[in-house]
């Protein structure tokens, strides 16, 4: 009888943990922005905390005020008068891989994606369906991505500078 209990709960066991989705992380992903219009509107963060999972589940969040400028006066007119990061101190993206057949995250390859999902900022959500790409190495994933923003969708004023930014997404993963 024991015998058979401990074959029952091995079989559940290795049942549940073939079953069982693998996550990459990093807490170090970037994700800049520019602006068109002007090309010394700049920004990178370096600090952005991303999970993707091999069932297609992706997250980004990140601080507002760990974008760094080549100008202290540009970061502080972003961080006080366009984004508010004192009251909006996050942007947080939850989506999904739409063709996530496409990916086999065992085999080292090059992988076309389309994401979907909700991004939020400055107190507004949006969904967002961007292209992008997903490139496993060694086991290990990384995410390449580009999308415009326009600001007046997040409740962002406009500057005289832009009304739009393009933002990079460059992840890898552990």
């Amino acid at each position: 009888m024991k015998s058979v209990i401990v074959l029952v709960l091995s079989m559940a066991f290795f049942a549940t943990a073939a079953d069982a989705q693998k996550i990459f992380s990093t807490r170090n992903g970037k994700i800049s922005f520019s602006a068109p219009k002007d090309e010394d509107v700049k920004a990178v963060n370096n600090e952005v905390v991303s999970r993707i999972a091999d069932n297609g589940q992706i997250t980004f969040s990140m601080v507002i005020k760990s974008f760094r400028f080549k100008f202290a006066e540009m970061q502080e007119h972003f961080n006080d008068q366009y984004l508010e990061s004192s009251k909006f101190p996050r942007a947080d993206f939850k989506g999904n891989i739409v063709n996530l057949s496409d990916v086999n995250f065992s085999k080292d390859g090059v992988y076309k994606v389309t994401v979907k999902g909700d991004l939020t900022m400055h107190g507004v959500t949006k969904n967002l369906t961007v292209p992008g790409t997903i490139t496993i190495s060694g086991g290990k994933p990384s995410v390449e991505a580009q999308f415009t923003a326009l600001m007046k969708d997040f409740n962002v004023s406009a500057s005289s500078v832009t009304d739009r930014v393009t933002v990079d997404i460059a992840c890898q993963y552990q």
